[in-house]
């Protein structure tokens, strides 16, 4: 099981602990299997430095925080995540699952090919009334942050 983690898009309350959300998320990987890579993926120098203590948090429970400068860029993290999920697909032959917590619709063709290829695509999607369809549709299984 890989868990790749959009936390540009996807973070939790600053008012959360770190620990307790990954443990809820590691709860529903051990469902799948073991966990061989939990990354979150964010650009450092954007985030508040209420956030810091967070992401320790986060990093202490064994997630990888990927540093993800746009650098006047758009869809840096989107881009890196897309890159590193069809590299873990292909270091990992199926039948293996993939967490991806995210709510934009551009993950929905990846998702897709993954899931054709008999990957087991579970997404984890923040609490929002507008997740695309065309995204939910494609998983495995859909649960709610």
């Amino acid at each position: 099981v890989a868990i790749f983690w959009d936390y540009e898009n996807c973070s939790p309350p600053l008012n959360s602990q770190g620990h307790a959300i990954v443990n809820s998320i590691r709860r529903i990987a051990h469902v799948f299997g073991y966990v061989t890579s939990f990354k979150a993926y964010l650009d450092v120098s954007s985030q508040s430095t209420k956030s810091v203590g967070f992401r320790s948090d986060l990093q202490s429970s064994g997630v990888s925080m990927t540093d993800c400068p746009h650098n006047g860029r758009k869809d840096v993290v989107d881009k890196m995540i897309l890159v590193d999920m069809l590299a873990f697909a292909n270091d990992h032959p199926s039948p293996a699952t993939i967490i991806l917590i995210a709510g934009d619709r551009d993950y929905a063709y990846a998702v897709s090919t993954l899931r054709l290829r008999q990957y087991n695509v579970i997404l984890i999607v923040p609490p929002a009334p507008n997740i695309p369809q065309s995204l939910e549709s494609q998983a495995s299984v859909v649960v709610d942050w």
